[in-house]
């Protein structure tokens, strides 16, 4: 991919993990080329990595739309990211070290700090650190094959959903108090703990139409 490309790809896929671009919203390549400031050509092959992504989806004729999800979509993502995650945190229970441990702490620590945050920007940064603190379980887990697995389910679409329907409906604080759970289980390097307490932390947090 060209610089100009991913220069494309990095400001569209912002608009859409922040909301700007919400779900159903239609997207065309001569706008988006002159907001980012580059050619139709280097969209276009952004816009392709997107689909890939899963973050839009392309029709013939009718262009390209940020991708909108069911509510059976959606049960169907919590669903595979609890058996998936769940199944990283017992792998991460046998590898962690104790840096890993502590930019773990370090996320939570964030992330309490943001509890009672009701702003979009600062519910985005919520987000953000939401999504490094399972990243960071999942790199523990040593499994390569796994971070292939959970690469999509973990990024754009949980995010979408997250600003589409989890407003108000996730008690951060219970959120935040399953990480530390985790947290613990992890330190205590009991694999089967964390990996139940990695699946019930997902299944809770999954919205509800």
């Amino acid at each position: 991919m060209s610089k100009a490309a991913q220069r494309a790809y990095t400001a569209i896929r912002d608009s859409i993990l922040s909301g700007e671009y919400a779900p159903g919203m239609h997207l065309t390549e001569s706008e988006l080329a002159g907001i980012v400031g580059v050619s139709r050509t280097p969209v276009h092959d952004a816009l392709l990595r997107l689909k890939a992504d899963g973050l839009i989806e392309m029709q013939r004729n009718q262009g390209a739309r940020v991708k909108s999800y069911s509510n059976k979509d959606i049960d169907e993502i919590f669903e595979l990211r609890a058996y998936l995650e769940g199944y990283g945190a017992e792998m991460a229970a046998r590898y962690i070290d104790e840096g890993t441990l502590a930019k773990l702490e370090k996320l939570a620590d964030e992330m309490e700090a943001l509890e009672k945050a009701e702003e979009s920007n600062t519910l985005f940064e919520v987000s953000r650190l939401n999504h490094d603190f399972h990243q960071t379980i999942v790199n523990a887990s040593e499994s390569e094959l796994l971070k292939q697995l959970l690469t999509q389910l973990m990024d754009m679409p949980l995010e979408v959903l997250k600003e589409r329907t989890w407003r108000g409906r996730i008690n951060q604080e219970r959120s935040n108090e399953q990480h530390r759970d985790i947290i613990d289980a992890l330190r205590q390097q009991d694999p089967k703990w964390a990996r139940s307490i990695m699946y019930g932390h997902i299944i809770s947090t999954r919205p509800r139409p």
